[in-house]
């Protein structure tokens, strides 16, 4: 937030009377009349907060009391002026604006108009006034004034003013607004006799149309439908070790040692070396080897550790007496 400038009792009193001032002088005026200075909205809106702020102090030090009464009706009557002669100066500088832009050719309403001494008004007003003349000029354009004011030897006018593309005026090069008359640049017509471009093709583009197939060209392409069908694909030894399990199953070692008791009074020696199947395919293995990972079985996944006796079914355990983990032990 900007800082506030504040006037003193003296400057406050001065703007205030140039206010009050310039508003019985610009009544019943059709013209703009010129400002005491050309800061003065500037000024008007400093006295305002100076006012403004004299009424805060007052009502903490001494509350509602006839002094804050009289700032807050100063207040009020600097406000209404303020906004009065602001209404009236805008519609002066419209009418003025208005009058210059759309006077009668060969002398009448307007050629008596002085022009504007903007040394001698707000540089707000002179934006405001170079605007209003800005739409002015297209409001003319858009009713094609020179044909309302010179009938049809407008037309030939309208071709004579027709300039050449990129022509620029001598007002851009003015910084003030308002250029060189403080009415904005006159409005032109540039010419458009430009000639379209020719289409041209890329050499990739052309050598990508002449790979097209003839018998394809224009077809829409066939978009290939995937359908999964299940495949029955038969388990490798190793899958049932590799593969992941979801649930963890721990095994009953106190059932596995009671089946041995039972298996070694109802089994008789084995005869030759060959590994004799169990009840249930089951044969009856010693882990040489222990393995970090479980492996799965029919029957869940369970550990391997060195020294343990399992009973695994057929396949489970002859891949890992083939694969060096364990070995056959017979009752």
């Amino acid at each position: 937030m900007a800082e506030r400038t504040l006037l003193n009792p003296t400057q406050a009193k001065e703007v205030e009377e140039q206010l009050f001032s310039t508003l019985r002088q610009q009544v019943g005026r059709s013209v703009p009349m010129p400002l005491p200075r050309s800061d003065f909205w500037k000024k008007v809106g400093e006295l305002l907060d100076t006012i403004e702020m004299d009424i805060h102090t007052t009502y903490k030090t001494v509350g509602n009391s006839l002094k804050l009464q009289t700032l807050q009706k100063r207040q009020a009557n600097v406000r209404r002026t303020a906004t009065e002669l602001a209404r009236k100066r805008m519609v002066a500088l419209m009418q003025h604006s208005a009058s210059m832009a759309l006077r009668t050719e060969g002398g009448g309403q307007g050629q008596d108009l002085a022009a504007m001494d903007w040394s001698r008004h707000d540089p707000a007003e002179r934006e405001f006034y170079s605007n209003a003349t800005e739409q002015l000029n297209k409001f003319k354009q858009a009713v094609n004034w020179n044909s309302i004011q010179m009938g049809i030897s407008s037309e030939d006018l309208d071709r004579e003013l027709r300039m050449a593309p990129g022509t620029t005026q001598l007002d851009s090069f003015v910084p003030e607004s308002g250029g060189l008359t403080g009415q904005g640049p006159p409005t032109i017509a540039l010419e458009d006799n430009q000639e379209p471009l020719e289409e041209t093709f890329d050499d990739e583009e052309l050598l990508a149309k002449a790979d097209e197939f003839p018998e394809l060209a224009g077809a829409q392409p066939i978009e290939e439908v995937r359908t999964l069908n299940p495949v029955n694909v038969e388990n490798h030894a190793a899958a049932m070790e590799l593969a992941p399990s979801k649930k963890k199953e721990e095994m009953d070692f106190a059932a596995w040692a009671a089946a041995d008791a039972e298996s070694e009074i109802k089994s008789e020696p084995p005869v030759d070396d060959t590994p004799e199947p169990m009840e249930g395919d089951l044969l009856r293995i010693r882990i040489t080897k222990s393995l970090d990972e479980p492996i799965i079985t029919i029957d869940g996944e369970i550990t391997l550790g060195a020294g343990d006796v399992l009973f695994l079914d057929e396949m489970t355990a002859n891949y890992l007496v083939e694969s060096g983990v364990a070995e056959v032990a017979t009752l």
